[in-house]
């Protein structure tokens, strides 16, 4: 037996120049809207699409976590907004346009809290394929 390869090792593959830090792109997703707004909300779905690219690049071994983490957050980040919706249609509120700055708030309290919980998750995987790469120098 030649090689030797621990389960939850990253499978490092040919396009190592486009993995990052997970941190990199929570840093990204938090500066990027000082600067420019994407359209369509990007800013929401943008980061999530880049780190489960990063993650499949990364051969992270809880893909399908993080996945499924941006699943549930993507799940309640729309029942909020339709909550909202009812709300502002029906009588529920006097005045339904004081509740949006709150609503803000707690959209980005969803979007940041999902991206943390899966920047944590890659974070592991990236540690060893930095040891790794590391070790290949």
């Amino acid at each position: 037996m030649s090689s030797y390869q621990i389960v939850d090792e990253p499978k490092v593959r040919g396009t190592n120049a486009l993995i990052f830090n997970p941190l990199i792109i929570l840093f990204v997703s938090i500066l990027t809207p000082l600067f420019w707004n994407p359209p369509l909300m990007g800013r929401f779905w943008m980061p999530m699409i880049w780190i489960i690219i990063n993650g499949v690049l990364l051969g992270s071994h809880s893909l399908k976590k993080e996945i499924l983490a941006i699943i549930i957050g993507a799940a309640v980040f729309f029942a909020t907004l339709y909550g909202t919706a009812f709300i502002s249609v029906s009588s529920l509120f006097d005045d339904p346009d004081s509740t949006l700055p709150y609503l803000r708030i707690f959209l980005q309290a969803i979007f940041f809290s999902t991206l943390y919980v899966v920047v944590f998750m890659q974070s592991a995987s990236y540690s060893i394929y930095e040891y790794i790469r590391e070790q290949d120098e």
